[in-house]
């Protein structure tokens, strides 16, 4: 059965200043290969003696969901949900850097058990001291998103009342490299970027809470642009909406064509331009819908909104024409 699901809380880290503040006054601009993140004083998160051990991307993810949940009250988590992409990328080439240099012998194990994909969401719970139900998505561009929809059939089962749920990944000049020749980095598409952000998702609104998760839904490989139409049109019934209720799309394609055309009357930005291209993009864009929902003026000048009022909003994504992802968040009345 759905259910009503709330944003309560969040912490994120991008290339942005979006830690400390909802954003920046000034909006940063990519210098050199990709999008670098603006990183907190972890010490104000985690004890010293844990930091020294712990790599770039799980500090990250770590110093996000603290911040999440105390700008949600701390509340019992029933679930923690992860999705990344390329995961751990810098344990991982440290490791096989390692295995090089030592000709396979003489290898410490820290680089290589902190360079597996569900890490970050291991060392939260870890660090939190929860044993509830922890998993983590591994899914290319979808990851995010995978996380987030197996989060709302948690609360449609009634199996949770509070989940913690993040997007992460981390952007290396190796990995950079390895992009390019793959072709998945070009000069059409956002210069390549890299952030954390992490949601506390709660059954109950508080008075903290930011705005309404009203749906989100995926498309793998879509025939013709009436698919994706049809798609779109369902998310947006089985949240009783309309396509002429969406007030703003925020849209990470260089083609926009599409949304244009299906809502002529809504407010656009491309959102990547804040943050890069990176595959748990979508993340970074959920977290600052839901403070632009929630009235924040500097993140409505940072995506050059100008409109007054925003009721609904809803995220698109489309990496090269295979997966397409879909998150539709809705103002809540305080």
């Amino acid at each position: 059965m759905k259910k009503n699901i709330y944003i309560n809380g969040l912490g994120n880290i991008s290339p942005q200043e979006t830690f400390y503040k909802t954003m920046g006054e000034e909006v940063v601009e990519a210098e050199g290969a990709f999008f670098a993140c603006q990183e907190p004083n972890y010490k104000e998160f985690i004890q010293k003696k844990l930091l020294r051990r712990m790599s770039r991307i799980i500090k990250m993810g770590l110093a996000t969901a603290q911040k999440a949940l105390v700008d949600a009250n701390h509340p019992p988590l029933d679930a923690i949900i992860s999705g990344t992409a390329w995961g751990c990328v810098k344990d991982t080439e440290k490791f096989l850097e390692t295995i090089l240099e030592n000709n396979e012998e003489y290898l410490t194990p820290t680089a290589f058990v902190q360079s597996t994909h569900n890490t970050v969401a291991g060392q939260i719970a870890l660090l939190h001291h929860d044993n509830c139900y922890n998993m983590s998505y591994v899914q290319g561009y979808v990851s995010f998103e995978s996380a987030l929809i197996d989060a709302m059939l948690l609360f449609y089962d009634n199996k949770a009342k509070n989940i913690l749920v993040n997007g992460i990944d981390e952007q290396t000049e190796k990995l950079g490299i390895l992009l390019e020749r793959l072709q998945c980095a070009n000069a059409e598409t956002a210069v390549m970027g890299e952030g954390a952000a992490c949601l506390i998702l709660g059954a109950e609104k508080t008075p903290n809470t930011y705005a309404q998760l009203a749906g989100a839904s995926m498309l793998y490989r879509p025939k013709n642009k009436a698919s994706i139409q049809q798609c779109l049109e369902q998310i947006l019934q089985e949240a009783n909406l309309k396509l002429e209720d969406i007030d703003v799309v925020l849209t990470g394609n260089q083609d926009q064509s599409l949304e244009m055309a299906l809502f002529p009357e809504a407010a656009f930005s491309n959102y990547k331009k804040l943050c890069g291209e990176y595959p748990t993009s979508t993340a970074f864009a959920t977290a600052i819908a839901a403070q632009l929902l929630k009235g924040d003026s500097w993140t409505k000048t940072a995506l050059g909104i100008n409109k007054k009022k925003v009721q609904h909003l809803l995220i698109y994504n489309n990496h090269q024409e295979v997966n397409h992802s879909i998150i539709v968040l809705s103002k809540v009345a305080q």
